[in-house]
């Protein structure tokens, strides 16, 4: 499918995820992804200036949100572009790498960055005047919860959409999915050995103002709960009947990551090893029956693989957007993904989930594992809201 975009080795960032109303709680999303970009752009030695283009990823609003990608430019350092907004749910930030990959391929873009960010700590809450309703009362909105907790289409919470698609694929037991969210929970302790040298790979501090006198670098990832058999076993499924708990679905978040995408030769003279070669190979996107989200991850799989040529025997590592642990254990059990190779190093069921982001770090961890292990295919699939679904797959040689 894409034959030209390339990401260079190290051009990628993600700040820690902070569960939400914590520290990251007050900072605009916004700024603090341009800060965070200006500071990955300062320790890799890039110049802001380098850049044709941006497309921005983020699912929920900040103040100045009509401004968001030029404002989000200018405070990186480069005032002199701009770009769409991409807001996909949890497939914004493949999304974007799609809308990035295929421009470079149409030579509309030469270098381009693909930021994301989101802060689901104190969303919006939205009113819009109803003169006709009863004393001109308001229609309103939280943009977090309330769309949680309500797909307008498929008029139910997202949890139970999880609990539909076990139900549809031949059930899932509670043990089961306490057995997943226990090994998501190992895997992500794989990322904190010998003092975070993996997360340390890709992962930019950011520094948070706390108060007037008192300011906070966050160097790790906040909020982060411990997942053991014996925890997991005493919390009931948050739908009577169902295999999910509190402790086998993810938690909001705050954050953001970026991207760079090139050319094959732009990407070798930015690599920190030139001999590391990371090229973006195929998309895939689908959707399913109403109120089935996890049912969607695996035909946009199938179809990212089609796209790149490959099957899952090629694969050296698959990374996925898991909100709920349902998400996993069904698509492991229709293609077939071996264990070893299945969201190794973390995945956003245990460190958290800010929509915008959510995809990229799990694409940047996903190239960290490939070089690690000597290079390779690699596949990253992802639900989003609306029973759609998002994937990419991506070679490390």
């Amino acid at each position: 499918m894409f034959q030209k975009a390339f990401i260079p080795y190290k051009g990628y960032w993600s700040s820690p995820f902070s569960r939400w109303q914590m520290s990251l709680q007050n900072e605009s999303a916004i700024e603090l992804g341009a800060a965070t970009a200006r500071k990955f752009l300062k320790l890799r030695g890039f110049s802001p200036a380098m850049f044709d283009g941006c497309l921005l990823g983020m699912t929920i609003g900040q103040p100045a949100w009509f401004f968001a990608n030029p404002w989000f430019c200018a405070l990186m350092g480069n005032d002199k572009i701009g770009g769409p907004v991409i807001s996909q749910a949890c497939a914004t930030s493949a999304t974007a790498l799609y809308i990035a990959a295929t421009g470079l391929e149409a030579g509309f873009y030469q270098n381009v960055l693909v930021a994301a960010l989101d802060r689901c700590s104190n969303g919006p809450h939205t009113i819009w005047p109803n003169p006709n309703g009863p004393g001109g009362q308001v229609i309103s909105e939280d943009w977090l919860m309330d769309n949680f907790n309500r797909d307008p289409y498929g008029r139910v919470p997202m949890v139970q959409t999880a609990e539909n698609v076990a139900a549809a694929f031949g059930g899932v037991s509670k043990e089961e999915s306490d057995a997943l969210a226990v090994r998501r929970y190992e895997q992500y302790l794989m990322s904190l050995k010998n003092d975070r040298r993996f997360q340390k790979g890709y992962m930019i501090p950011v520094k948070v103002r706390l108060s007037k006198k008192k300011m906070l670098v966050l160097e790790t990832d906040e909020g982060v709960t411990a997942c053991t058999p014996e925890g997991l076993a005493q919390l009931k499924p948050v739908i009577d009947g169902g295999c999910i708990s509190f402790g086998a679905q993810t938690h909001p978040a705050d954050g953001n990551a970026g991207v760079i995408v090139t050319g094959r030769q732009k990407a070798g003279e930015l690599s920190q090893d030139p001999k590391v070669s990371i090229q973006l190979l195929g998309y895939g996107y689908a959707r399913a029956e109403k109120a089935h989200m996890a049912a969607a991850v695996t035909p946009a799989a199938q179809m990212a693989l089609e796209t790149a040529g490959i099957g899952v025997k090629d694969l050296a590592a698959v990374k996925t957007h898991n909100p709920f642990t349902v998400n996993d254990i069904i698509l492991g059990r229709l293609m077939q993904i071996p264990e070893k190779i299945f969201n190794n190093y973390g995945s956003p069921l245990i460190f958290g989930h800010p929509q915008g982001p959510t995809g990229a770090r799990c694409i940047i961890e996903l190239i960290e594992e490939l070089v690690q292990i000597g290079g390779g295919y690699g596949l990253f699939a992802g639900c989003a809201a609306g029973d759609f679904a998002a994937a990419l797959v991506l070679k490390v040689g």
